[in-house]
C-alpha cells in the first residue's frame, strides 16, 4: 500500500513538473494542476495516516511482547502482526481443560498482561475467537455443548467475560468469535496437529480499521 502510494505520488509530481516546464498558461491546465496538487495531497495525507497506523501496531506489539515476555515459554503465547492488527494466540492447555470452558489459573498471567496492553490503548477493540480441533465432543458434555461450535464460543465468552469482569475492562470493546473446528492451523489426525487446533486468539484493531 505504502508503496504503490509513493509511486502515483511521484507520478502525479512529474505530471505537475512537464505542466509547469511547457509554461502553458492556458486555464484548462492550470485547473489540471490545481486538481493534480490536491490528489498528490490526499496521497500524501493517506500515506501518513497508514504510517501512523503502522507505528502504533507496533508500538502495541512491543508493548505485548514486554508485558508476556514471562509467558510465551514453548509458544503458549504468539504475538503477530498484519497490517493494523495485532494478535495473541493461546494455545489451548495453557487456558482450559478438555471439554470444559472454565479458565484456568495457568492463563490468568497471560490474560493479565494483554490486558495491561489493552488499557494503554482505548481505541483499539477486541475480537477473543474460539478455536477447536475436529474431535467430536464428549458424551457426558454433549447437553451443554452440542457441536465444537458451542464449546469455542463459550471459551471466548469465558475469556472475554474475565477480561472485563475479573480485570474491569470495558465490555463494549470486546466480541466473542467462535470458528469451532473450521480454520485450522495443523492436520487433525495427529494429537499434534489437534493441539494446535485448540487455541484462543485475541485480534486487536484500532476503531473504525
Amino acid at each position: 500500500m505504502n508503496k504503490r502510494i509513493a509511486r502515483n505520488i511521484v507520478l502525479l509530481g512529474l505530471l505537475v513538473a512537464i505542466f509547469a516546464m511547457a509554461g502553458c498558461s492556458c486555464k484548462e491546465y492550470e485547473e489540471q494542476i490545481m486538481q493534480l496538487d490536491a490528489q498528490i495531497a490526499e496521497m500524501q495525507k493517506d500515506l501518513a495516516d497508514k504510517d501512523a497506523a503502522i507505528k502504533e501496531r507496533e508500538s502495541v506489539a512491543q508493548d505485548l511482547r514486554n508485558n508476556l515476555k514471562d509467558c510465551q515459554g514453548e509458544n503458549a503465547v504468539l504475538i503477530e502482526e498484519s497490517e493494523e492488527v495485532v494478535m495473541i494466540t493461546i494455545q489451548d492447555d495453557l487456558g482450559f481443560n478438555a471439554g470444559q470452558a472454565m479458565v484456568l489459573d495457568t492463563m490468568v498471567p497471560t490474560l493479565e498482561g494483554i490486558a495491561s496492553t489493552i488499557r494503554d490503548y482505548p481505541d483499539w477493540e477486541i475480537f477473543v475467537e474460539g478455536f477447536t480441533d475436529n474431535k467430536k465432543i464428549l458424551e457426558e458434555y454433549q447437553e451443554k455443548y452440542p457441536s465444537n461450535w458451542e464449546l469455542g464460543a463459550f471459551r471466548a465468552s469465558a475469556v472475554v467475560r474475565y477480561m472485563t469482569n475479573n480485570l474491569g475492562l470495558d465490555p463494549a470493546r470486546f466480541a466473542a468469535v467462535s470458528y469451532g473446528p473450521f480454520r485450522p492451523l495443523a492436520d487433525n489426525d495427529t494429537p499434534e496437529g489437534r493441539a494446535q487446533n485448540r487455541r484462543v486468539r485475541f485480534t486487536l484493531h484500532r476503531t473504525g480499521q
